[in-house]
C-alpha cells in the first residue's frame, strides 16, 4: 500500500488527535452529505484547520440515491452536479483523492445501458471540469466487480480508478474478496477496509468480523500494491484496527516508503 487513511465518520475533532497519534492521513466524509454545509457554512475552514499538519487527504463525496448511469437523465444531471461538488470541496480542502460511489443497483438497468451512460457522463465531467484530484468509483451492490471494471477501463483516464470496499464485496457478493482484488488488478487505486461477517454491512474492527483479511492483505499487496488504504470503521474502533494493521507489520511497512 502506498499510505494508510483513517475514515473520520464526519467526527473530525476526534479523528484529527488519531490521525496525529498513529501518522495517518484522513478521509473526510462530512461532505457525502450536500446539506452539512447549510447548517455548518464554516465546514471548509473547519476541517482544514483541524486538518492542517495531516496528509495526504482525501474526500468521500455524496452517493444517496445517486445514479450516474441511471435510464433517467434527470437523474444523471443530479449525480453529475453532486460529483462536481465533490471536486470542487476536494480542491478547497487540499484532498488529492475523491472517493465516489459507482451507484450500479442489479436489476434496475441493463449492464450495457448503465455502461454507455456512465461513459457520456464521465466524458462530459473530464471535458468540463479540471480535474485536479485522483477519483475512485465505489462498489456497495455489484454481485461482481466486471461491470466497474468496464466503466473504468472504457473511461480510460489515468485519474479514474476504483476504490473496493471489502466490506462491501464481502456481504453483498458471492464472489470471494480475494477474486474481486484478483479481477480489478491494478485499477484498484484505493480500499476502504473494514469488516464484517457476511450478512450485513457493519463496518466492523479489523479482525471483527468474518473477512479473510490476512489473505485480502496479502492479495491487495501483490495486485494493487500501490493503492491506499483507507479505515473506514470510525473513529471509535480505530484503535484495534490500527493495532491489526501494525501487527502484521503494514504500518512499518507504510513508513518505509515515505522514507
Amino acid at each position: 500500500m502506498e499510505y494508510i487513511l483513517l475514515c473520520d465518520a464526519s467526527q473530525p475533532e476526534s479523528a484529527a488527535d488519531l490521525c496525529r497519534r498513529y501518522g495517518l492521513g484522513v478521509e473526510m466524509q462530512a461532505f457525502a452529505n450536500p446539506d452539512y454545509e447549510e447548517n455548518s457554512p464554516d465546514a471548509v475552514l473547519r476541517h482544514n484547520e483541524m486538518y492542517a499538519d495531516i496528509m495526504p487527504r482525501a474526500l468521500h463525496g455524496p452517493f444517496a440515491d445517486l445514479s450516474m448511469g441511471s435510464s433517467d437523465r434527470l437523474i444523471r444531471q443530479v449525480t453529475y452536479e453532486r460529483f462536481v461538488y465533490a471536486h470542487e470541496r476536494a480542491v478547497q480542502l487540499g484532498a488529492d483523492h475523491i472517493v465516489l460511489h459507482h451507484g450500479y443497483v442489479p436489476g434496475t438497468n441493463t449492464p450495457g445501458g448503465w455502461l454507455r451512460r456512465s461513459v457520456e457522463l464521465w466524458e462530459q465531467f473530464f471535458q468540463e471540469v479540471d480535474v485536479q484530484a485522483n477519483i475512485y468509483l465505489e462498489n456497495l451492490l455489484e454481485d461482481d466487480p466486471e461491470l466497474l471494471i468496464d466503466v473504468v477501463r472504457t473511461i480510460d483516464r489515468d485519474s479514474l480508478g476504483i476504490c473496493l470496499a471489502i466490506g462491501h464485496a464481502h456481504c453483498n457478493s458471492k464472489l470471494p474478496v480475494v477474486d474481486w482484488i484478483v479481477r480489478a488488478g491494478d485499477l484498484i487505486g484505493y480500499v476502504h477496509l473494514h469488516d464484517n461477517h457476511g450478512r450485513n454491512d457493519e463496518h466492523l474492527s479489523l479482525g471483527a468480523g468474518s473477512l479473510p483479511l490476512d489473505e485480502v492483505c496479502s492479495a491487495l499487496e501483490q495486485y494493487c500494491p500501490d493503492a491506499i488504504w483507507a479505515l473506514e470503521v470510525g473513529p471509535d474502533n480505530a484503535a484495534d484496527s490500527v493495532f491489526w494493521l501494525d501487527n502484521r507489520g503494514y504500518l512499518r511497512a507504510m513508513r518505509q516508503k515515505q522514507v
